[in-house]
């Protein structure tokens, strides 16, 4: 019986599949190895409790032979109402938590972030069957929806979205670039470790005519490989699931994080860490005192307490916005009067596609902002965490926040992707830089005065010295 089709292009064909499931009947087809040769790199990367998303599983017993040993929210899609047929059949009593459903890979009915995994064995050999447009449109379709379906950084715009990896590569200053999640409870040793792994795999995709021996620069946008403890896990009603983590950070001190498992990558939340010191301790550290020691030695951070350091901002941009005070002119307003002299918004947008993850939209819309200035005194300050990697988008909320605040000042964080608004309703209360630091400066004295707990290394008037008027 030959199954194999005349061209290769009825592997696109959703006929060709569905005559190739009936001559097969219910033995399984393999494509590309069976489960005992991918077992081993499925286990490493898959987690047991995570969605997995199997498209074009056509009858292959992959899915059957996770779910045995223990991987039992998977959903099976084919195009083929046949196979689909067979597997239920085969699957309904003995595996009743899986799913397999009929359904367009290119048009999932899926919502937005539904897996956390999509394994595909194959079903894009079957799509790419040549390089002519229609062809190249119905894989961007698949990868747009594979994409939309999955949970993590790489749907987020600057990963996911055609524009946003135009700009990474730009920014990065290379013209192919290969965009590669690393998945929260997964297991990495290092940096290293993971580059060893992928090396091979990627020159694989090297542009023909590259040297062999070529070397593949590998860059990271952050370095989050390390001690990492879960100390709570739920799910909100508005939020969704959420995990409080403390994490040993490069300086080895430790970090309580709150996570939005809908967004892994952003710290919605971040506090450091005072280590707990016994008074048995603190007497022992006293006579240790006067010994002599080494000229470089360094007392490395002991484990986290549960004591908060208050002293602490975990983010360059909340220490522009709190430089933003300065522009009240008198800081002792702050202490005095319980009314809304400063209204400061950060706050981050669910929809990760928008190109503005900080704040949602409706935060800079033009009724909402209205409301803002309703409540604000007249000399008062509105500070407001401003993300937006698209430069059209952000131009639009500037020219809006501009239109209810006449005066608008800029600081871009340096090494980071916020900038922070400082809006005001007088143009003529505008304050040149020298102004500016001398508010600043005094701000700090403020801040700094017995029982405030403001920490020193913290300079208001540097964070205000690139300030720029919009």
């Amino acid at each position: 019986m030959n199954l194999l089709p005349k061209s290769s292009r009825e592997f696109g064909s959703v006929d060709y599949w569905e005559k190739f499931f009936q001559q097969r009947g219910k033995k399984a087809f393999e494509w590309y190895g069976t489960y005992l040769e991918l077992c081993g790199v499925l286990h490493k990367y898959i987690k047991p409790r995570e969605k997995v998303l199997v498209i074009g599983c056509g009858n292959s017993e992959l899915s059957e032979q996770l779910y045995d040993v223990g991987y039992r929210d998977i959903v099976n899609i084919d195009i083929s109402e046949v196979v689909i047929k067979q597997m239920k059949e085969c699957n309904a009593t003995r595996r009743p938590q899986m799913s397999f459903l009929k359904m367009d890979m290119t048009q999932m009915e899926f919502p937005d972030a539904s897996f956390q995994v999509v394994l595909d064995k194959g079903t894009l050999d079957a799509v790419l069957t040549d390089e002519e447009e229609k062809t190249l449109q119905q894989v961007d379709r698949m990868l747009a929806e594979v994409g939309r379906v999955l949970q993590g950084r790489e749907t987020e715009w600057l990963f996911g979205m055609d524009e946003g990896r135009k700009q990474l590569a730009a920014s990065a200053g290379f013209r192919r670039l290969i965009t590669v999640a690393l998945h929260r409870g997964q297991q990495y040793e290092s940096m290293d470790h993971i580059q060893a792994e992928l090396s091979a795999r990627v020159m694989e995709l090297a542009p023909a005519g590259m040297p062999t021996q070529q070397q593949v620069p590998f860059l990271s946008v952050g370095g989050d490989i390390g001690v990492r403890t879960v100390q709570h896990q739920d799910c909100s009603p508005l939020s969704g699931d959420y995990v409080i983590e403390d994490v040993q950070g490069d300086d080895k001190r430790y970090f309580r994080r709150l996570i939005f498992l809908s967004n892994r990558n952003v710290v919605q939340s971040e506090a450091r860490l005072l280590k707990d010191v016994s008074h048995k301790a603190q007497k022992k550290r006293k006579k240790d005192r006067k010994k002599q020691r080494p000229a470089d030695a360094e007392d490395l951070p002991a484990a986290p307490g549960q004591s908060i350091d208050k002293s602490y901002l975990c983010c360059e941009h909340h220490k522009a916005m709190i430089a933003g005070l300065a522009l009240l002119r008198n800081p002792e307003l702050l202490l005095a009067r319980p009314c809304y002299d400063v209204i400061m918004f950060d706050v981050d947008s669910k929809d990760p596609t928008l190109g503005m993850s900080c704040p949602p939209p409706a935060f800079v819309e033009q009724s909402f902002l209205q409301k803002v200035k309703s409540i604000l005194t007249p000399e008062g300050v509105f500070i407001l965490n401003l993300v937006c990697r698209d430069l059209g988008l952000k131009d639009s909320v500037l020219a809006g926040l501009k239109a209810v605040f006449p005066l608008l000042y800029v600081r871009r964080i340096e090494g980071e992707v916020n900038e922070i608004l400082f809006c005001q309703l007088h143009p003529e209360q505008k304050l040149a830089t020298p102004e500016l630091l001398e508010t600043a400066q005094a701000l700090e004295r403020t801040l700094r005065k017995p029982g405030r707990g403001w920490d020193d290394t913290y300079v208001l008037s540097d964070m205000l010295k690139t300030v720029k008027i919009v």
